[in-house]
Parts: structure tokens; sequence; C-alpha cells
């Protein structure tokens, strides 16, 4: 390990966390298109932002038509680039603080970003300032790269790469420690239905049942509306208690009585760890006799193949691969009105699955539905003999003074942006995922230790 760098990298600190903290304050999620700002003014303010600091710190820097931008050192050789992301999922709800306050306390930096990716990128741009201040004459070259709608569908850096170099090799400070060497695959289907109510008798109408922000993210609040016309139906709403232990409120007007079911969020990418809210409304709704035969017939169909379940089971797709384990099923967004039904499945699969066939199954289990596929990014795998792999688990070993080993994961991350890159760090082995959740946060001396790492990468491959 240079020593010398490592002074570097803790000589700044506070400077650190101080800039990761003030990114935090942008609300970044993806807005409403803009000819200047196509994913949101404040995305486009999160970007110019960051390629200001890394003017300020002496790089070189472009921002690409505010849809990409990077910071670069070195003039000639091979690219290495480094992927971040500076927009966010929502917040949604369940804060000890402002999401956007850029909260440092108790040894924590707290906000959306704080772990899930801004506070990280900045750790490395923080890290490459500090080779750039040992004075080391570069033989190959750095960029930082900064994505702006990675948690929407990518359009930020197919934009950027439309445009700019391909680096050689790379990698995304967006997951865990030690070095993510496989991702699975990810694919969102949108199950649909254009309702043609079929009138019956029944205990109640359904008005509207609604819940979910983004389909990488477990649902946690969800309300369903109904008007009622029968005191039992009353009655077992009062008492119904989920399945999944979601808590439930009720308020009720007259006839009109409306259903809050709160949960937990948790990523997509690890549903189980979280308690979907619209699953619970699901589980009462089901038990209601509506006056629309279709409706209960979808309701039904919905209960049975998707529920509470989060490994696809009953939708025929469960399965594994020794590499990255099990298949996933999120259920990530939740519409249904008077007139449409709407349902977003968030899918992990392993990677020597295949898509075309998962869809077959959702199609055959979900037949009375329209089944569409939406979204769709590959696995990603990197052999564990590879050139990168090998650095990194040296670099990781040398500052850590711990063992490096190989992690396989449900997210996607940047890393298959570009060929021969993997997602390296920031959470380490033993820390509490919080990203995509409520008081997402990082461990001040955890983002240090990564920017000394980083920095050490960033080191070697100049």
């Amino acid at each position: 390990m240079n020593e010398e760098l490592d002074r570097i990298v803790l000589s700044l600190r506070e400077e650190l966390f101080k800039e990761a903290s003030e990114l935090i304050k942008f609300r970044s999620v993806q807005g409403e298109f803009e000819e200047d700002a196509p994913f949101g003014k404040e995305v486009k303010k999160a970007l110019v932002y960051a390629l200001k600091l890394g003017e300020k710190y002496g790089f070189k820097v472009k921002n690409v038509d505010n849809y990409a931008g990077h910071v670069e050192f070195g003039d000639s050789g091979k690219l290495f680039g480094v992927l971040g992301h500076l927009d966010v999922v929502p917040e949604g709800t369940g804060w000890s603080v402002d999401p956007y306050g850029g909260v440092i306390k108790d040894g924590y930096l707290f906000g959306r970003g704080a772990i899930d990716d801004k506070a990280p990128t900045i750790a490395a741009l923080f890290a490459l300032r500090a080779v750039k201040e040992l004075g080391i004459k570069p033989k190959n070259r750095v960029r930082i790269i900064f994505g702006t709608n990675e948690e929407t569908g990518w359009m930020g850096v197919k934009h950027y790469f439309e445009h700019e170099e391909m680096p050689d090799w790379g990698v995304t400070p967006d997951a865990d420690f030690p070095i993510i060497y496989a991702e699975k695959g990810i694919v969102n289907f949108e199950i649909s239905a254009v309702r043609n109510p079929k009138p019956i008798k029944g205990d109640a109408t359904l008005v509207s049942l609604k819940g979910g922000e983004a389909s990488n993210m477990v649902i946690a609040n969800a309300e369903l509306i109904l008007d009622v016309k029968n005191d039992d139906v009353i009655e077992l709403i009062k008492n119904f208690k989920p399945q999944n232990d979601a808590h439930i409120e009720t308020d009720i007007d007259g006839e009109k009585i409306s259903v809050k079911a709160f949960g937990k969020s948790a990523h997509g990418s690890k549903p189980q760890e979280g308690v979907n809210a619209a699953s619970a409304l699901f589980e009462l709704v089901e038990k209601i006799k509506l006056d629309d035969e279709e409706l209960n017939e979808y309701l039904k169909k919905i209960n049975e193949k998707i529920g509470y379940e989060t490994n696809g089971k009953s939708l025929g797709i469960a399965g594994s691969d020794d590499v990255s384990g099990d298949l996933t099923v999120n259920l990530g967004v939740v519409e249904i009105t008077n007139s449409t039904l709407k349902l977003t499945l968030n899918i992990r699969y392993p990677i020597f699955f295949n898509v075309n066939m998962i869809e077959s199954q959702i199609k055959e289990a979900l037949n009375n539905m329209s089944v569409t596929r939406t979204h769709d990014q590959g696995p990603l795998y990197v052999s564990p003999e590879s050139k990168l792999v090998k650095l990194l688990s040296e670099v990781y070993e040398d500052v850590t003074k711990e063992k490096a080993y190989l992690i396989a994961i449900g997210g996607g991350t940047y890393a298959r942006a570009i060929p021969n890159a993997v997602a390296f760090g920031p959470l380490f082995p033993g820390r509490e995922s919080t990203e995509h959740q409520a008081d997402e946060r990082i461990a001040l001396d955890d983002l240090l230790m990564a920017a000394r790492i980083y920095a050490q990468l960033l080191y070697r491959v100049l």
C-alpha cells in the first residue's frame, strides 16, 4: 500500500464527508423531461454540482448534454471507468431525519444516496483527487462517470456512450465489498387488463387499489378504497390481520371505506427483507365478494400466483443456480381503477436462466391478463481468474487486511454498462443494507475506508 497516498486520503476526511452531505441535498429523483434537463431539474443540478467539484480539483470535466458527465485524469493509455450514479429512488416514508438533509449524526451520513450511490461516488472522486495530489505521472487514464437515471432506465449512460469512449475496464461503487463478480438478470413485467365490469350481486365495489413508487422497491404503503354495502364486510375489514404483519388503518365514511396498509420498504432485489403493503390488501380484498365478476377472477388469480411469494413458485419460475442463487420476484407497483388494472413485477433471475422461458411461464400462469416485458437487463459474470478480479482482491486485502472473496447479487449495477467491469463496494461485510429504505445511511468510517481502497486501486491502475 502506498502510505503517502493513504495519508492524503485521511487528510481529506472532513471535506469528503461535507461534499457527500451536500450532494445528498439534491432531491435527484427522476422528474419531468426538459430539453436541457432530460431527467428533471434536480438531477441536472446534482450532475452540475459533481462536475464543478471535479473542475475545482483540477480535473478535465465534460457534461454530455446533461445525460451524464465525467471527471478525467490522465492523457493517454488504457481507460479505466468508475461508474456512479447521482439519481435516487423516491424517499418514501418512515424517516427519522430529513431524507435530503445530508444529516451527519452518530457516526453516520443519512439520506437518499448515502449508500446508493452518491456518497460512494464522491468517495471515488476524492480517491482520484488524492492520487493526483500525490504527484504521479499517469500511464493510463481514469474517468469518474456520473450517471443520471440508473434507477429508472439507464438512458443516461446509453446516451453518454453513444458520444463518449467506452472504458477498457472498470468498477462501480454501488454494491458490496469485497467483489461482486456476478449479477442476476433483471426483467420487469407489466401485468394489465382493461376492465370490462361484469356486474353481479356483491357486498362492495372496488373504487381503487394503489401502491408503490418504483418497480425496484418493495411497496411500503398502499391504499384500498371500497364502497361497502354490507355491515359484515365492515366488521371483516376492522378485524383483518394480514399474514405478512403489515399495519392496517381503516377510515369509514358512510359506505366509503379507506383501508391503508403500511409495510416495510426494501430493495427490489431482496423482496424477502421487506413487508409488501399491497400484498396485504390483495389478501383482504379477495375475502370480499365484489360486484364485478371479472375483477373477482383477476384478484383470485393474483393471490394464487403472486400473493406474498417472493420466489415465483406459484408462477412456475422458481429456481436457482450455483453461482447467483435464487430467483426473486418483487411486486413493485399496483394500480387498479374503475377502468384499468396494472401491476409491475420486478424479477431477478439466476445468470444461467432463460428469460424467454420465464416470460412464457408467467403468461401461462396469468392467462386471463396481459403480460408485457418492459425492461430487461441480461446477467453479468466476470471470471474469478480475470486480471480485474485479481487486482481488486489484492487492493482490498492490502488496505483492509481482510480476505477478499467473491459475491453474486440480485442487484443490477452500472458494471453491466461496460465490458470487463464489476461492482466494488461500498457496503462492507456485516453491515446493514439500507438502500431503498427509510433512514438510508453509511457509516462515516466505512465511507472513508472505501475512499482509501479506491485511492489505492486508482493508483495501481494509473
